[in-house]
This record gives structure tokens, sequence and C-alpha cells, in this order.
């Protein structure tokens, strides 16, 4: 009697899973690899400085389709640093995407990637840089260090590793920009090293009214937060990237066959007239899988 039933039973399941119809049987996909942890966020002096809190890294992890908020990275150096959940393997093509702020023009920042290889989970190797259209015009082993103002609303100054020196000019129009100094800095100076991209904005200003323009030729590929770039995906406000394109220090090619860490980071240091400094607001970072469109 036993058998019977669970012969039956088995023809009854059977008979029930084939009356179900196809649109109705859910399409059951691999769960998306995006960043789960994140390990450094500093923001560079610039014109958010009120506006971005340290808690707003929780806007860096997971599927940006689940929320509108953003990172604010701040003017140059200003960078943050997470880790995807699984291994992003390096395939032909566009490995992963960076998920940024839409806006009206691009504020380029240089993705870095890294791998695990000591098997630690921990960022402790050697960054490698994503190299993009300006690869030849990029400025490498370059610093800035700015220097802590004496009250909110005085400009920062700073200097820079050839030598140079100036002041970010506080106030804007806005409430929020009058304080350009990050209020998680604690110490009297911060130092950013980066690869330093071209000035983004052209000044084209007149006697009558400042007009300061980017050429739409100017960052092609290879940036986060460049939407004026051939690899941005205009659906999912990302860049498309491509692990192959990494360079060590000296701008030499690296063949990584995957990363587990990236860094992205403002790279442009330029206060282009009323636009203020170039600063880049991002979203996460997702895998991209070999097979998709």
């Amino acid at each position: 009697m036993k058998l019977k039933y669970f012969t039956a039973l088995l023809f009854s399941v059977f008979i029930f899973q084939n009356c179900i119809p196809k649109e109705e049987i859910p399409d059951i996909k691999e769960e998306g690899n995006y960043i789960t942890r994140i390990f450094e966020y500093v923001y560079g002096p610039g014109q958010h400085s009120s506006l971005a809190l340290p808690a707003d890294t929780l806007y860096f992890k997971g599927d940006p389709a689940l929320h509108s908020k953003w990172v604010y990275l701040g003017g140059f150096g200003g960078y943050i640093t997470g880790a995807f959940e699984r291994n992003v393997l390096n395939h032909e093509g566009v490995d992963f995407e960076v998920f940024a702020l839409r806006g009206t023009a691009p504020e380029p920042a240089i993705v870095y990637v890294m791998q695990d290889e000591n098997g630690d989970g921990l960022p402790n190797e050697t960054w490698y840089e994503l190299k993009g259209s300006q690869n030849d015009s990029t400025l490498r082993n370059y610093w800035v260090r700015y220097y802590k103002p004496e009250t909110d609303s005085a400009n920062v100054r700073w200097r820079d590793s050839h030598g140079e020196t100036g002041e970010l000019l506080s106030a804007h129009g806005a409430g929020n920009s009058a304080k350009w100094w990050w209020a998680s800095i604690t110490t009297d100076s911060i130092t950013f090293n980066a690869s330093r991209l071209p000035d983004a904005y052209v000044n084209q200003s007149t006697s009558e009214a400042q007009l300061w323009t980017i050429p739409r030729d100017r960052f092609q590929w290879g940036y986060a937060e460049n939407m004026y770039g051939t690899d941005f995906d205009n659906v999912n406000a990302s860049n498309r990237l491509d692990i192959s394109n990494a360079v060590d220090s000296l701008g030499n090619a690296v063949a990584l066959p995957e990363i587990r860490f990236i860094k992205v980071q403002t790279a442009v240091f330029q206060r282009a007239g009323w636009t203020n400094e170039v600063s880049a607001e991002v979203r996460g970072a997702g895998e991209i899988h070999p097979l998709a469109p």
C-alpha cells in the first residue's frame, strides 16, 4: 500500500507542475554581485562638505536600484573604497559598472582595483588604476595637501607635489557651500595621493557673463560619473569598466585575472568659476555578467 501511495503522489506532483502556465514559472537568476563592505570614505574639501555624512556609505553598498541616494566624494582626492561580495572575473569586454548621480556634465573619478591574493578579505595589497581615454595626459603619483581654514567660511589653502599653491574659494550662493572643510577631518591638514586628470572645464566667459563648458570629447571612456562617455549606460546611470585596462603606478599594463576591491576617487583638480570644484558623486558598483547586453 505504501508503495502504491508514494507512486500516486509522485504522479500527482508531476501533473500539477506541468499544468502551471509557463509564464507563471519564476525565472531564477543568480543574485547580483554588488559592493557589500566599505573600508574607507574620505570627503575631499568642496562645496558639499556640510551635506556629506559618514553614514552615507550605506548608499554605496548593494543594488542602487533599491534606493535613490548617493555618496559625495568632494573635490580632488576624495574617495571611497569597498569590496564586492565575491571576486569579479576579468572576462572579455566590460566586467563591472560604477553607478553615479545623474548630472548635467561629467565630474570624472578614476577607478582603482585590487585583488585579494592573500585571501584575508582586506584591501591591503596593490591598487591598480583603470586607465581611460585621457591616459596619456594623466598625471600620476601626484598629491595635494589641504590646510584646515581658521573659520568655516574661510578659504581652504593648498599646495601640491609640484610646488604649486592656491586656495579653494568658499561660498557659492547656496547655504551649504560656505563651509568646505569636512567635519570628520580632525587634523590641521590632509594629503590626498592620486592620479590627476586634465581640467574638465574650458573658460568661455565674456565680460558680461561667466561661461564654463566641458567639451564632449574631453573624457571619452574609462571614468566614473562620466555621462559623456561611450561606456555610459543611460538606463542605469553607470559607466561600464574593463579590468583589462588596469595599469600600475607608472602607467604600465597589468594583467589581472579578477578583482575584489575598488576605490573611486575624484580626479579633476579644478575650480571652474561659479561652477566651483569638480566633485564626483557615486551610488555603488556591480558586476556585469559576461552574457549581459
